[in-house]
């Protein structure tokens, strides 16, 4: 009898293991969860989590949503090893929300020998936007052209600061690369006739180690006027603040990649200018749908960490997944998703919802800059730059 009762409740829970399982979607992601960009891997996830538990609760699919994150430390060479291991022991579907142009670029093989889409990565490169039969990228987020190009314009147009007075300071990867690019290209645009002719500093990934870098800036005459740093914020913090050790403190300006919060927690002891590019809207736009949304669900769910400009934009994400995934009763297939997503953009060309659809339509999608000056975030006022 005894025997009899343990099988039935063996099988019994062997079988809501199996239900539990097949009711789920399952989302993969890679990035740094640890080491120095920690933080950029972390938000990007909660973000993400918040957004898959407002669906979960809407209870409008028939099936729960589910993340499951792996940290590759922003080492391209871990990235491969993590994206197999989410597809063949986890089942994941898609890939959500990875960070970095390096490690996303080395998934790209697996992912298409999988038929994994690659749906929303944190990077603005070209080099993950261009056009290619495999695997199916999906991008919401403005590219580095479009950030470069923003902040190009504000310096040189609105501030006076002329293209050979900027210097640029860069990540030595294919992140780097992509940003270099694309700020040599909107230099050029703005009238720098020789690129060569500016400083043009490359730091390692993942150390904060700038001495060398320093030195660059220290060694040319007069010391550039604005700085661009195509970095991450534990290393743009370290530099920024060898500079100022020397009593050089020029405008810097960085792409939102880089960080915002964490950046400005860094430099809250100095007296930095800097610029940052957003592709979300400011988390102090109380008027926004998107942001009062953001704190309802973090207040409902028990979020009580203050709210990051990265949490916001993977929240968003999780959610245009949410609104892709709707017309689907039952779990769909990778492919089903990569259709359904298609489908969505094509619908929301030109849409004008106030809702996170809105950076469906490529015709309105904005680019927003933060200021940070003495560790303070402000909004921006070209009074408190010059």
């Amino acid at each position: 009898m005894i025997l009899r009762v343990l099988v039935y409740l063996t099988l019994s829970l062997f079988l809501l293991g199996e239900k539990a399982y097949s009711s789920e979607l399952r989302f993969g992601f890679t990035g740094p969860l640890t080491g120095p960009n920690a933080f950029t891997g972390t938000q990007v996830v909660r973000g993400i989590e918040l957004g898959f538990k407002r669906i979960n609760d809407s209870k409008k699919l028939n099936y729960q949503l589910l993340l499951v994150p792996l940290d590759d430390g922003y080492e391209p060479s871990r990235t491969p090893s993590q994206v197999t291991t989410l597809i063949k022991d986890y089942g994941v579907k898609a890939m959500l929300g990875s960070v970095g142009t390096p490690t996303n670029l080395a998934s790209l093989d697996v992912l298409s020998k999988n038929d994994i889409p690659l749906i929303q990565p944190f990077t603005g490169a070209q080099s993950i936007r261009a056009e290619r039969s495999s695997p199916f990228i999906f991008n919401t987020r403005a590219s580095y052209t479009e950030e470069a190009r923003y902040l190009i314009n504000i310096l040189v147009n609105d501030l006076g600061i002329k293209p050979n007075e900027i210097a640029i300071f860069a990540q030595k990867d294919s992140y780097g690369d992509a940003g270099l690019a694309s700020t040599i290209e909107a230099l050029t645009g703005a009238g720098l006739k020789d690129p060569a002719s500016i400083l043009q500093i490359r730091h390692q990934r993942n150390s904060s180690e700038v001495s060398n870098s320093v030195a660059d800036v220290l060694g040319v005459f007069p010391i550039p006027k604005a700085i661009i740093m195509i970095s991450t914020y534990d290393t743009s913090a370290n530099f920024i603040k060898q500079l100022e050790a020397f009593d050089i403190s020029p405008l810097f300006a960085a792409f939102s990649f880089t960080g915002l919060e964490a950046l400005q927690a860094q430099i809250s002891d100095t007296k930095a200018k800097i610029l940052m590019t957003q592709t979300t809207p400011s988390l102090n736009n109380w008027k926004s749908p998107i942001i009062k949304q953001l704190r309802k669900d973090m207040v409902r769910f028990g979020d009580m960490a203050p709210p990051t400009t990265m949490q916001l934009e993977g929240y968003i994400n999780a959610l245009i997944v949410g609104q892709a995934l709707l017309p689907l009763k039952d779990i769909p297939t990778s492919k089903e998703i990569e259709d359904s997503l298609k489908k969505l953009a094509r619908d929301n060309y030109d849409s004008q919802e106030q809702n996170e659809l809105y950076v469906l339509n490529i015709k309105k999608r904005h680019i927003w800059v933060q200021l940070i000056t003495n560790g303070v975030l402000q909004e921006l006022s070209y009074a408190d730059i010059q």
